[in-house]
């Protein structure tokens, strides 16, 4: 089932389940859960383009589809309303949707890279959208946050202030020379977690293929 009716962040969890994972939509399926997302948009005001969460999601807490949770409504809202776009681009919606969001993602602090608390995961989560082609100059954009990103290297693999996981999954899905950089910055460190014992959770699989999937672009 893709169409979560209480929780906007389980509906496009369904949606990434999905495409990570290769499976194929029907288009009664994407058409109905394509409508059901753009119906959680602002059409007008201050906020126009956000995608809302659910009561649910706020009362219940969001984690990002690899498992790290967020902590705050503000980037609950931001990285909801950029997922919601990613989904709506792969499934070809109106331009008018998405010009929408567009202009709300551009007035914001991540729209440019930000690494202030948990707006460096709101920048992550633009990351994403930009690698299907989100806002113009999507390219040069992509490549200016990935500049940031290198800039919080730790040494061991991992990113001051910025979600492993998330981060690894945005980078493994371009082909751009610094995306393939950094992940091979991050290859001792995804060698290392998978040494480990798997967790026996819903994330601790896709956290593994995520970094099997770094690796191989290594």
């Amino acid at each position: 089932m893709i169409i979560h009716h209480n929780s906007l962040a389980a509906a496009l969890d369904a949606v990434n389940e999905a495409l990570f994972n290769g499976r194929s939509l029907s288009k009664v399926e994407k058409k109905e859960t394509a409508r059901w997302i753009a119906g959680r948009q602002v059409e007008v005001g201050k906020q126009t383009g956000l995608f809302v969460p659910t009561e649910d999601d706020y009362q219940e807490g969001v984690r990002l589809f690899t498992g790290e949770r967020l902590r705050t409504k503000l980037a609950t809202r931001n990285i909801l309303t950029e997922e919601a776009a990613r989904a709506l681009t792969l499934f070809d919606v109106g331009e008018d949707i998405l010009e929408r969001t567009d202009r709300w993602l551009l007035e914001q602090c991540f729209s440019s890279a930000c690494t202030v608390g948990e707006c460096a995961y709101s920048t992550v989560g633009l990351m994403r959208y930009l690698t299907v082609g989100g806002l113009d100059d999507s390219e040069k954009r992509l490549n200016a946050h990935i500049a940031v990103l290198s800039q919080h290297r730790d040494g061991q693999g991992r990113w001051r202030r910025f979600p492993f996981y998330y981060t690894l999954l945005a980078l493994s899905e371009t082909d751009l020379p610094a995306a393939v950089e950094e992940m091979r910055y991050a290859a001792p460190a995804c060698e290392r977690v998978l040494r480990r014992s798997p967790r026996g959770n819903t994330f601790g699989p896709r956290q593994r293929a995520v970094m099997e999937r770094v690796l191989v672009r290594c």
